[in-house]
Protein backbone atom coordinates (compact mmCIF):
# COMPACT_ATOMS: atom_id res chain seq x y z
CA UNK A 1 0.00 0.00 0.00
CA UNK A 2 1.57 3.43 -1.25
CA UNK A 3 1.64 6.39 1.56
CA UNK A 4 -0.65 8.33 0.23
CA UNK A 5 -3.48 5.03 0.26
CA UNK A 6 -2.27 4.63 4.02
CA UNK A 7 -3.00 8.15 4.65
CA UNK A 8 -6.67 8.34 3.21
CA UNK A 9 -6.94 5.17 5.29
CA UNK A 10 -5.83 6.84 8.56
CA UNK A 11 -8.60 10.27 7.76
CA UNK A 12 -11.40 7.92 7.41
CA UNK A 13 -10.26 6.22 10.39
CA UNK A 14 -9.97 9.28 12.33
CA UNK A 15 -12.92 10.94 10.85
CA UNK A 16 -15.31 7.73 11.43
CA UNK A 17 -14.17 7.96 15.26
CA UNK A 18 -14.90 11.75 15.25
CA UNK A 19 -18.66 11.11 13.78
CA UNK A 20 -19.31 8.51 15.87
CA UNK A 21 -19.18 10.57 18.27
CA UNK A 22 -21.39 12.96 17.18
CA UNK A 23 -23.71 9.94 16.28
CA UNK A 24 -23.08 8.38 19.75
CA UNK A 25 -23.67 12.22 21.38
CA UNK A 26 -27.03 12.64 19.43
CA UNK A 27 -27.88 8.77 20.27
CA UNK A 28 -31.19 9.31 18.44
CA UNK A 29 -32.87 6.08 19.62
CA UNK A 30 -31.76 6.63 23.78
CA UNK A 31 -29.80 2.84 23.15
CA UNK A 32 -26.23 4.41 24.04
CA UNK A 33 -27.75 5.69 27.38
CA UNK A 34 -29.41 2.66 28.06
CA UNK A 35 -25.41 0.84 27.74
CA UNK A 36 -25.09 -0.16 24.47
CA UNK A 37 -21.94 -0.35 22.45
CA UNK A 38 -20.51 2.60 20.77
CA UNK A 39 -20.46 1.03 17.84
CA UNK A 40 -24.53 0.56 17.92
CA UNK A 41 -25.22 3.55 15.22
CA UNK A 42 -21.69 2.51 13.05
CA UNK A 43 -24.62 1.95 10.16
CA UNK A 44 -25.63 5.08 10.36
CA UNK A 45 -22.02 6.79 11.11
CA UNK A 46 -20.64 4.88 7.51
CA UNK A 47 -23.44 6.54 5.61
CA UNK A 48 -23.13 10.37 7.19
CA UNK A 49 -19.43 9.91 6.69
CA UNK A 50 -20.05 9.08 2.99
CA UNK A 51 -22.79 11.55 2.18
CA UNK A 52 -20.37 14.26 3.67
CA UNK A 53 -17.49 13.26 1.73
CA UNK A 54 -19.41 13.29 -1.53
CA UNK A 55 -20.80 16.73 -0.50
CA UNK A 56 -24.45 15.55 -0.05
CA UNK A 57 -26.99 18.70 0.71
CA UNK A 58 -28.23 19.48 4.12
CA UNK A 59 -31.48 18.24 3.43
CA UNK A 60 -30.18 14.99 1.79
CA UNK A 61 -28.26 14.01 4.75
CA UNK A 62 -31.53 15.38 7.48
CA UNK A 63 -33.06 12.64 5.04
CA UNK A 64 -30.62 10.14 5.46
CA UNK A 65 -30.63 10.14 9.46
CA UNK A 66 -34.55 10.34 9.36
CA UNK A 67 -34.69 6.73 7.14
CA UNK A 68 -32.65 5.43 8.90
CA UNK A 69 -33.75 5.81 12.57
CA UNK A 70 -37.24 5.21 11.22
CA UNK A 71 -36.50 1.91 9.14
CA UNK A 72 -33.01 0.84 10.33
CA UNK A 73 -33.73 0.94 13.95
CA UNK A 74 -37.55 0.41 13.88
CA UNK A 75 -38.24 3.92 15.63
CA UNK A 76 -42.07 4.35 15.33
CA UNK A 77 -43.45 7.30 13.48
CA UNK A 78 -41.23 10.57 13.95
CA UNK A 79 -43.88 12.94 12.84
CA UNK A 80 -45.82 11.28 15.93
CA UNK A 81 -43.79 13.09 18.72
CA UNK A 82 -45.26 15.43 21.27
CA UNK A 83 -43.90 18.35 21.79
CA UNK A 84 -41.02 19.90 23.33
CA UNK A 85 -39.45 16.23 21.99
CA UNK A 86 -40.20 16.66 18.59
CA UNK A 87 -38.44 20.31 18.35
CA UNK A 88 -35.82 18.94 19.96
CA UNK A 89 -35.29 15.76 18.19
CA UNK A 90 -35.23 17.77 14.81
CA UNK A 91 -32.51 21.00 16.50
CA UNK A 92 -30.54 17.66 17.39
CA UNK A 93 -30.51 16.70 13.96
CA UNK A 94 -29.28 20.06 12.73
CA UNK A 95 -27.08 20.36 15.40
CA UNK A 96 -25.32 17.19 14.18
CA UNK A 97 -25.63 18.10 10.39
CA UNK A 98 -23.45 21.23 11.62
CA UNK A 99 -20.80 19.25 13.40
CA UNK A 100 -20.10 17.23 10.02
CA UNK A 101 -20.01 20.14 8.00
CA UNK A 102 -17.53 21.87 10.62
CA UNK A 103 -15.70 18.92 11.08
CA UNK A 104 -15.70 16.81 8.09
CA UNK A 105 -13.28 17.79 4.83
CA UNK A 106 -15.85 16.98 1.85
CA UNK A 107 -13.83 14.81 -0.93
CA UNK A 108 -10.81 13.97 0.38
CA UNK A 109 -8.19 13.43 -1.81
CA UNK A 110 -7.97 10.06 -3.83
Amino acid sequence: MNKHSTDLKHKYKDDFEIVQGFVNEFDPCGLINSGAPIDEYDCLTNQLLSATYNGKTRTEIKELILHEIEHHFGTPDLEILDEPYKTNFYNNIETLIDKLEKQIEKKPSH
